[in-house]
């Protein structure tokens, strides 16, 4: 699936902005050197006619004179061009857009595949997303301390530290190995014993790797479809959206209430 329809709208967005900008900064700068050299915007109007020329002298029947008439007054026009663009110390392509990826040229596609840069922009957004519901930054694999849990042994003579070692292995091994079919996980305990933060450890990696991830509590979800389903606001398509991600976190599952219409849904 990826990132998502919405999540790689917002990301193509973002890269439309970026051509659009560079192409701005380019026109200006171009109206700035025309005004410093008049000459220049005379030429480039006059090599622009020349071409236009050439190209309807070429779709005339005999037009083949005409047409290597117009050539060689458009290759001299380009080479008194380059000469005053070298008097004046700019390049070829000093009006050229300076695109942020070469790839693309800020298109978002290569060949009719999305760029690397959309998928990097995608992976941002969503990131930025999850970051702002929970600290995705900070709930990484390196930042869970063991330490937090008892080594003593307790009355039943296991050590928790132990075995939260041996949850935590498993989770850097799942989402190392994670994929389209990954199996699901139920993680149960008290509250702050660190389900969320391995739960986000498990999806920053998933997010690193280009796959889609959702993460909410299941009752703000669940509300979600409830309003979409029987039209009470919302305009959107949450049920659809959990079906197709990759990785669903479901926050506080069971904590939800209970209708038949919930049951139906979960």
């Amino acid at each position: 699936m990826g990132y998502g329809k919405e999540i790689y709208r917002q990301a193509l967005v973002e890269i439309g902005a970026r051509r659009q900008q560079a192409e701005t900064a380019a026109e200006q700068t171009k109206r700035e050197v025309y005004d410093k050299l008049p000459a220049l915007a005379a030429l480039d109007r006059k090599i622009s006619r020349t071409g236009a020329e050439a190209v309807r002298a070429a779709s005339a029947l005999d037009g083949g004179e005409a047409v290597a008439a117009l050539h060689r007054e458009y290759e001299a026009l380009r080479k008194e061009r380059e000469t005053l663009l070298r008097q004046a110390g700019l390049n070829e392509d000093a009006f050229a857009p300076h695109y942020t990826c070469a790839l693309c040229s800020d298109t978002g596609y290569v060949n009719g595949a999305l760029c690397t840069c959309t998928r990097e922009a995608a992976r941002r957004i969503l990131y930025a997303q999850l970051s702002e519901q929970m600290p995705l930054e900070a709930s990484t694999f390196s930042a869970f301390s063991l330490s937090y849990y008892p080594d003593k042994p307790d009355q039943n003579g296991v050590s928790p530290r132990a075995v939260m070692t041996q949850i935590y292995e498993f989770c850097r091994q799942y989402a190392d190995g994670f994929g389209p079919h990954a199996k699901s996980l139920l993680f149960l305990g008290a509250t702050g014993l660190g389900k969320t933060h391995l739960s986000l450890a498990i999806a920053g990696k998933a997010i690193d790797r280009g796959y889609g991830v959702l993460y909410g509590s299941a009752q703000n979800f669940l509300s979600a479809i409830e309003r979409e389903h029987f039209g009470r606001g919302g305009d959107g398509d949450t049920m659809q959206a959990l079906l197709e991600c990759d990785l669903l976190l479901l926050d506080d599952l069971g904590a939800e209430f209970t209708s038949p219409f919930v049951i139906s849904a979960l």
